[in-house]
């Protein structure tokens, strides 16, 4: 197998994975995606530093590619967290034997450095035979099967469908999530959007990340939907925008004019709860609506076109801004689309990031580009992670981008740093 240098990996891992699923399961091949994680990881830093800690992670990663078969995949998504994509498999038994492998290789790991602190792996195990199942469906799935692994003290586990309510039983996630609100354990990390035409940052994504004291981190894919299953995604979403408020207005001094947006799941697109939100933290942080934008998927529209519309029709209203997510990866039609109240369209990264090796990926993106055109819509294009794509970007007519190449998603204080000390020199214009 042919992989890119460790830091490619760690700078848009989940990306990878996501794009390398993807393109498995429209080849209708068997597979299975595993996520690794290696529990402990605070306890080698505390005995041996950073650096030292990262080297011996890097190793594990080597250990994981020079493991894999033709066929499969290695990514990694975090100092402590691993994607395997394992292609071809057809049963469970060659799937165990294969995280037992992971397994030995960690205690092998451990051994060479001999007196480091244990750390086990706990590997989640997520099918993709399940019908309608796509790359973020595996990867959530192969998540939780990671976390019901390291709770339950298992060197790996498979994903059963039990579902988030499963985890909520089990793990008391529902009082662990509220509390990450109260305790600060929840935050935002921000990614910028470069315009294309003047080459300056124009605005910032919000993401939630939750850091749990015990369980480490937890994906968005996983409490996102466990805040829906629980009702607290009012909490986190009020929590989101009151929070992008208070940064923007902390920010207007240093980077003013921004636009920062914020996503928005299908539960709260179809009630008022919004609106209010965001008349309340605007006022609260005396912001203006139109430095807000409301990010919701193409999916989240078509659950229900009536609430959703008229929704953000009220969004618009006030002056904020609409955008479209994952734009390309729905079913909607061009009859449909036009009447979307919509500002931006966002090409979803997993036609973004091989677009100059896939031509068909290159169709789509320049369809999409061309379609956002025709309807007078602005075009973000998500995943870029090389000067050639932005680039290709550029010529193609896409307004915006977001991605690696440009910068990662950073807590403010680091992003502020970055505009300020390392922006121009980031995007190599």
């Amino acid at each position: 197998m042919n992989f890119p240098d460790l830091a490619i990996f760690e700078r848009d891992g989940v990306a990878r994975a996501n794009r390398q699923i993807t393109k498995a399961l429209r080849k209708g091949q068997s597979l299975f995606v595993m996520v690794v994680r290696l529990n402990d990881i605070q306890k080698l830093c505390a005995s041996y530093g950073h650096k030292m800690a990262d080297e011996i992670m890097e190793e594990f990663f080597k250990r994981l590619v020079d493991f894999a078969n033709d066929g499969d995949a290695i990514q990694r998504i975090g100092q402590q967290r691993f994607v395997v994509l394992l292609n071809g498999l057809d049963n469970r038994g060659y799937v165990t034997l294969a995280a037992q492998k992971i397994e030995r290789i960690t205690r092998e790991l451990m051994t060479k450095y001999g007196k480091a602190p244990v750390v086990r792996a706990a590997i989640g195990i997520a099918s993709g035979d399940t019908p309608g199942t796509d790359a973020q469906d595996l990867m959530r799935c192969a998540e939780i099967a990671s976390l019901d692994a390291h709770l339950k003290g298992q060197p790996h586990a498979f994903y059963e469908n039990a579902g988030p309510q499963h985890l909520i039983e089990s793990w008391a996630m529902e009082k662990r999530l509220s509390s990450a609100i109260e305790t600060g354990q929840m935050r935002l990390h921000f990614q910028p959007k470069l315009c294309l035409t003047s080459r300056e940052i124009v605005g910032v994504e919000a993401l939630m990340r939750w850091e749990d004291e015990k369980l480490g981190t937890i994906s968005p894919d996983v409490f996102i939907q466990l805040a829906e299953e629980t009702g607290q995604i009012v909490e986190l979403t009020q929590f989101a925008i009151h929070h992008v408020c208070r940064q923007l207005h902390d920010w207007r001094d240093s980077m003013p004019g921004l636009n920062a947006a914020v996503n928005v799941t299908p539960s709260m697109i179809r009630g008022n709860d919004v609106i209010d939100m965001i008349k309340s933290a605007a006022g609260i942080w005396d912001v203006s609506f139109d430095a807000l934008t409301v990010e919701v998927t193409e999916n989240a529209l078509l659950e229900d076109r009536v609430a959703s519309h008229r929704i953000l029709k009220h969004v618009q209203a006030l002056g904020a801004q609409v955008s479209i997510d994952d734009f390309g990866t729905g079913y909607s039609s061009m009859a449909y689309l036009k009447e979307i109240p919509a500002n931006e369209l966002k090409i979803d990264r997993s036609f973004v990031g091989d677009m100059l090796e896939d031509e068909m990926d290159h169709k789509i993106v320049e369809h999409c580009i061309g379609i956002a055109n025709s309807f007078g819509l602005r075009v973000v294009a998500e995943g870029i992670e090389t000067k050639a794509v932005l680039d290709e970007l550029s010529q193609l007519g896409c307004d915006f981008a977001q991605g690696y190449y440009i910068c990662r998603p950073l807590p403010a204080a680091e992003l502020l740093n970055w505009y300020e000390h390392q922006f121009k020199a980031a995007i190599a214009v």
